[in-house]
């Protein structure tokens, strides 16, 4: 997944890097002329379903419950996969989304009623929450096609 937006990355920016250690453990996978990136590869809602691309998980807290992908003050755009392309957008533009659009004070207990909802893993300091990718519509986002 990584190498697949590598490969689309290098045509847009020859410069960019890969992410030292240190970057990763900031949810940095590449630092390029316009911003450090996070690539997000797609993900099930359960782990007993399958890959569901009209839906994207955001993580506020990480399972120590410190900052997530999403509230990191090193990040600035995500790119989430999709069978034939990558979906990229400013993180902090989709945080607003998602402060607009999830009540997080409303928690639930499994992570297919997450919708919009709080969701913590049993066990973990996380906190999570499910967007539908229609609403990315909202903010400014950038569509990179897969090379095939």
């Amino acid at each position: 997944m990584e190498r697949d937006f590598e490969r689309l990355l290098v045509q847009r920016d020859p410069q960019f890097r890969r992410a030292s250690k240190d970057e990763q453990y900031k949810h940095i996978d590449f630092k390029t002329s316009f911003g450090t990136i996070d690539v997000k590869a797609k993900k099930r809602l359960t782990r007993a379903s399958s890959i569901n691309q009209e839906k994207l998980w955001l993580e506020f807290k990480n399972v120590q419950g410190k900052a997530g992908w999403l509230t990191s003050d090193h990040l600035d755009i995500l790119a989430f996969e999709r069978d034939n392309c990558f979906v990229l957008v400013k993180r902090l533009a989709l945080l607003e989304l998602a402060d607009n659009l999830c009540d997080l004070t409303h928690m639930v207990e499994r992570p297919e009623q997450a919708m919009y909802k709080g969701y913590q893993r049993k066990g973990r300091k996380d906190l999570l929450s499910v967007i539908k990718m229609t609403d990315l519509k909202l903010i400014d986002y950038r569509i990179w096609k897969k090379c095939n």
